[in-house]
């Protein structure tokens, strides 16, 4: 059985892998916005962001569904990003009823945090080789795979 780092606080708690993940994903959160911080940024705005400088402009529906967010979620944080000026809402192009989200030219000066989760990536495995870090990636997919193949309704239920 492979020993498990803990602080001292935290020796008394079972070894759990969703414990781990949580604790893991709080530590690169939190890197991300350290890094974000200086131009006036959280990391849920730059996810948003980086939807939208991957794909183009994009519906809230569809910003909520890359990201990994509800759509109630996504809506705010879209809401105060117009706001502050990083995003304009427009006619969809395809369909003048529904409102697309996109860039405007403050949030493409901004282009360039596109690849920063290179940089929170790079923290996050310093002390790991590149075969580690690779088979982390694996292990982690898998992992998420086994949850979400869990969770789908099975016939016999």
């Amino acid at each position: 059985m492979a020993t498990i780092y803990m602080e001292k606080s935290e020796a008394s708690a079972p070894a759990s892998l969703g414990r781990s993940l949580v604790l893991s994903a709080s530590v690169a959160s939190a890197i991300a916005n350290k890094l974000l911080a200086p131009h006036g940024l959280g990391l849920a705005q730059w996810a948003v962001l980086s939807v939208i400088w991957r794909n183009g402009a994009l519906s809230v529906k569809q910003i909520a569904e890359l990201t990994g967010n509800a759509p109630p979620a996504t809506s705010r944080i879209v809401e105060r990003m117009v706001q502050n000026e990083l995003l304009v809402r427009q006619a969809d192009p395809d369909d003048r009823r529904a409102v697309v989200v996109d860039l405007n030219e403050k949030a493409e000066k901004l282009r360039p945090l596109q690849n920063i989760y290179e940089t929170v990536n790079d923290v996050l495995t310093v002390d790991l080789t590149q075969e580690e870090t690779e088979t982390l990636f694996e292990l982690l997919d898998r992992v998420r795979n086994s949850g979400k193949s869990w969770l789908e309704p099975r016939r016999d239920e």
